[in-house]
């Protein structure tokens, strides 16, 4: 079994023209380069990686932060709303999609 390895990540993650370089850090969204703190990269690579899947809150809590988080659940739309205001708004795009009583959706063509 540890012949086989971990499975292969791809070296870039692509929704649409979004794309994100897990190696050097940076999200692009087309030519333009998108600033994001760590945090805001870790939640963006998260709902990259599940492109086109519902997301809940909790699945990005026990994806990017520790196991060891005892703060507000909450925490997770901040970050999400912080992402749309550099991914979605500056763009025009919808990408990161609210599904009512489910979780996020990252749309797999990027908006």
């Amino acid at each position: 079994m540890i012949r086989r390895g971990a499975r292969e990540r791809p070296a870039e993650l692509r929704a649409g023209d979004l794309c994100l370089d897990p190696a050097r850090r940076e999200l692009r969204r087309g030519d333009d380069l998108v600033p994001l703190t760590a945090r805001e990269f870790s939640v963006m690579e998260f709902l990259m990686r599940h492109a086109g899947d519902v997301v809940t809150k909790r699945a990005v809590l026990e994806g990017v932060w520790n196991d060891d988080f005892d703060g507000d659940p909450n925490i997770v739309e901040v970050y999400v709303g912080h992402l749309r205001n550099k991914v979605d708004r500056p763009f025009g795009r919808s990408a990161i999609l609210t599904v009512r009583g489910a979780g996020y959706r990252l749309a797999a063509d990027g908006g």
